[in-house]
């Protein structure tokens, strides 16, 4: 139950933000200069590992990670597979879906060399980046935190937090487009874990395979 209510309490905010970032000046305004503040490229170093992270770190990492949990996760790996597995196949067309109806231009960069990645030509409100990332992380924090898979957990959340900022750093996103993307993300997941109670065919399954 309480996963329920947490992930009613995200969508509210998430539909809450998005009506602000929409109709709200004062916000977008906010918004803008946040990003001006944080848009700004350190050294080549730093620079290439966030346009790495913003590369790799959605699609490699977690497709990565969930195909690994279910070859060799043992049975707490493979039911955290399927619930990442669920949830990300809700996020990806529900995240297009709200892009599309949201309709949020992409940011502008003060110069051309603050844009370190090719410009996106989708809506950038909620961040794909952070809607997946943080749905992730959300969903390992929750179930795959026994003794030492809690480390593995926390590694990720920490790499879900890098990849959400990356898309500010390399001027991909706004801000709220990020934390918009975590609220979605991450209330998704709970409902996701919320109603897992509901898999126990699945599970089940699992629990009859060769660990």
């Amino acid at each position: 139950m309480k996963y329920a209510i947490t992930s009613t309490i995200l969508f509210a905010g998430f539909a809450v933000l998005a009506l602000l970032v929409v109709d709200n000046t004062s916000v977008s305004e906010w918004d803008h200069s946040t990003f001006v503040a944080m848009n700004h490229p350190g050294g080549k170093t730093i620079s290439k590992i966030m346009v790495d992270l913003s590369k790799y770190g959605r699609e490699a990492v977690w497709i990565g990670v969930t195909a690994l949990l279910f070859i060799i996760g043992r049975k707490d790996g493979r039911k955290a597979a399927v619930l990442l597995t669920i949830t990300f196949l809700v996020l990806i067309p529900l995240g297009t879906i709200l892009k599309d109806e949201i309709d949020r231009p992409r940011p502008v960069p003060v110069s051309s060399d603050n844009l370190l990645m090719p410009k996106d030509t989708d809506p950038s409100f909620p961040s794909g980046h952070a809607v997946i990332v943080s749905a992730g992380a959300t969903i390992l924090l929750l179930r795959f935190h026994r003794s030492k898979q809690i480390i593995l957990s926390i590694i990720l959340a920490i790499e879900a937090a890098l990849v959400a900022y990356s898309r500010i750093y390399v001027g991909a996103h706004y801000p709220l487009d990020v934390v918009g993307g975590i609220l979605l993300g991450v209330g998704v997941a709970c409902a996701v874990v919320a109603s897992s109670k509901y898999m126990g065919p699945i599970f089940s399954r699992i629990d009859s395979m060769k660990r």
